[in-house]
């Protein structure tokens, strides 16, 4: 068994994940760029190319392929919503009652198993379920087509079209990650608390409170992540002003803070994943109505988690 471990991780790994979604992508360029659909072809490509090679490449290189992929989307030459032409289009199959769920419930599956697996064979479990992630949507794919009927072409087309209608916000995740590793190696952590601490007195416990939960839902607001925000408030705001004065449970302060950071994640169009993409794939008319709607229970939640926050500190005091 042993000796199968390295064997394992080498064939399931996350750069084998990497490898499989940019063979992927660089088919979805393909395919636009068939149809002439040349910036959507081109920035599709890149990416793709980045996904292969992203690990081997310089990363200055890197750094301007990226830098190609936002003029493409910056010049509007990455069009959303696209269809198939007439060239590529095939008849699309009608699946079978309720077997169409099957694909569905095969990644979360198949994601757990590996994950499972990881863990037996002495591994690292977390990076075991991204593993599963990745390739539970190869399984899908393949459950997908006996389901269906259909071919690997429209396989190819349909994925394509659906990942055009998202347009280039379907990378946005990957780029606010960064903008968090970016955030905290430039200590804006500090840089923020410094700046509470001139505002606000030591001892005013609810203003204090009312910064940290604020700072935590406009940061994520701007990573449209609370938990690519957290690591920059917590480290500059809620532990030097909270929990080390007040002897603050951590876990409480930490959750509680976390998810008040959450309610910004309904109101940013960052949150692409949320507030965009479900109102592209809707054909809604506006892009925003998602944020528009949670807005009133944002804010209710928002002002539900200060004041949870402000008595659970108060009522904890020694």
């Amino acid at each position: 068994m042993d000796h199968l471990t390295p064997l394992f991780a080498r064939l399931f790994s996350l750069d084998s994940v990497y490898g499989l979604t940019g063979l992927v992508l660089l088919v979805f360029g393909g395919l636009s760029w068939r149809e002439r659909r040349l910036g959507n072809g081109a920035f599709w490509i890149i990416l793709g190319l980045i996904f292969l090679f992203g690990g081997v490449l310089p990363h200055w290189v890197t750094g301007l392929l990226v830098v190609a992929m936002v003029v493409l989307d910056g010049t509007g030459r990455v069009g959303r919503r696209g269809e198939p032409s007439a060239a590529t289009a095939t008849p699309r199959p009608t699946p079978a009652g309720a077997r169409i769920f099957w694909p569905v419930l095969a990644i979360p599956l198949f994601t757990i198993l590996v994950a499972l697996l990881f863990r037996w064979l002495g591994m690292d479990g977390n990076r075991g379920a991204l593993v599963g992630l990745g390739f539970g949507g190869v399984v899908a794919m393949l459950i997908a087509k006996l389901v269906t009927g259909g071919d690997l072409r429209t396989m190819m087309n349909e994925g394509r079209r659906l990942n055009e209608s998202m347009g280039a916000v379907s990378i946005l995740p990957q780029l606010l990650a960064s903008l968090g590793v970016v955030f905290t190696a430039a200590q804006v952590g500090d840089l923020l608390a410094a700046g509470v601490r001139h505002l606000v007195s030591a001892d005013q416990l609810f203003l204090l409170v009312l910064a940290n939960c604020l700072g935590m839902a406009l940061f994520t607001m701007v990573m449209g992540n609370s938990f690519a925000a957290f690591p920059v408030l917590a480290s500059g705001v809620l532990v030097p002003l909270l929990i080390r004065p007040y002897g603050v449970d951590p876990a409480l302060a930490a959750i509680i803070t976390l998810t008040a950071g959450s309610s910004g994640t309904l109101l940013t169009p960052m949150a692409a994943n949320f507030n965009i993409v479900p109102a592209a794939l809707l054909n809604l008319r506006d892009q925003y109505g998602v944020i528009r709607y949670q807005l009133p229970y944002a804010l209710a939640l928002w002002s539900f988690h200060v004041l949870w926050l402000w008595w659970s500190i108060r009522s904890g005091r020694p």
